[in-house]
C-alpha cells in the first residue's frame, strides 16, 4: 500500500473465511492485499497459522487461548456464519468477503440491508444486486442468476440454461424483477 492511502479501521471488506479449501491460493493472496480483518473458526487457526496468516477475530465454542498478539476471541453456540456476520454488523463493517459454500439467498437476506455480502467458491464470486443492477462485461461471458423462481427481465444477455446466462456482446448487461428485492448473481473469478 503506498503512503498515501489512508485506510480507517473497517473501511476495507473483512475476510470471513468458513472453509479454505475452496479458493485458491492466488485468489486468496489478493483478497489478503489490503490486509482485512480475517474473521475465521476455530478449526481454522491451525491451518492459517502454519501458513503464516495473521487473523483478527476466532469464533469458538470452546475457550481457546489466543495464538497470536491482538487476537480477539469470541463465543458463539450455533452458527459460525450467522454469528460473525451479526458481530461484522455490529462493529460497523460495511462490506465482507465470504470464502463458503453456503451459497444461497437464504442465508444471507436479512444481513443485505446493513452489509455488502460476497460469496467467493470454487472459482466464483457470487453477490447480491437490486432491480435495475447493471454492469460492463466482455461477451460471452457466462453468470449463474439465482432469481429463486421469480421472472426476470435482462438486457445484453441471453438464457443458456436453468439460472445460467451469457453476456451478448461487450457492454452493458442490465437486470430486472419485481417481486425480490435481492438476487444472487455468480460470475468467475478474474
Amino acid at each position: 500500500m503506498s503512503s498515501h492511502h489512508i485506510v480507517r479501521e473497517n473501511q476495507e471488506p473483512a475476510l470471513l473465511i468458513e472453509d479454505l479449501f475452496l479458493i485458491e491460493e492466488e485468489d486468496l493472496g489478493q483478497l489478503l492485499e489490503w490486509s482485512p480483518s480475517i474473521v475465521i473458526e476455530n478449526n481454522l487457526v491451525d491451518q492459517l497459522d502454519a501458513r503464516g496468516y495473521k487473523f483478527d477475530v476466532v469464533f469458538a465454542q470452546n475457550h481457546i487461548e489466543p495464538l497470536q498478539e491482538n487476537l480477539k476471541v469470541i463465543p458463539y453456540r450455533d452458527n459460525f456464519l450467522q454469528s460473525a456476520i451479526e458481530y461484522l454488523v455490529e462493529h460497523q463493517y460495511k462490506a465482507v468477503n465470504i470464502i463458503t459454500d453456503q451459497i444461497s439467498l437464504a442465508h444471507y437476506q436479512r444481513y443485505l440491508d446493513l452489509i455488502n455480502v460476497v460469496l467467493l467458491a470454487r472459482g466464483m464470486r457470487y453477490y447480491f444486486v437490486t432491480t435495475g443492477f447493471t454492469k460492463w462485461k466482455v461477451g460471452g461471458e457466462q453468470l449463474k442468476i439465482d432469481s429463486q423462481g421469480e421472472e426476470i427481465v435482462t438486457e445484453g444477455l441471453r438464457k443458456i440454461d436453468e439460472n445460467l446466462y451469457e453476456t451478448e456482446k461487450d457492454g452493458l448487461f442490465k437486470l430486472g424483477f419485481s417481486e425480490s428485492k435481492y438476487i444472487l448473481i455468480g460470475e468467475t473469478i478474474a
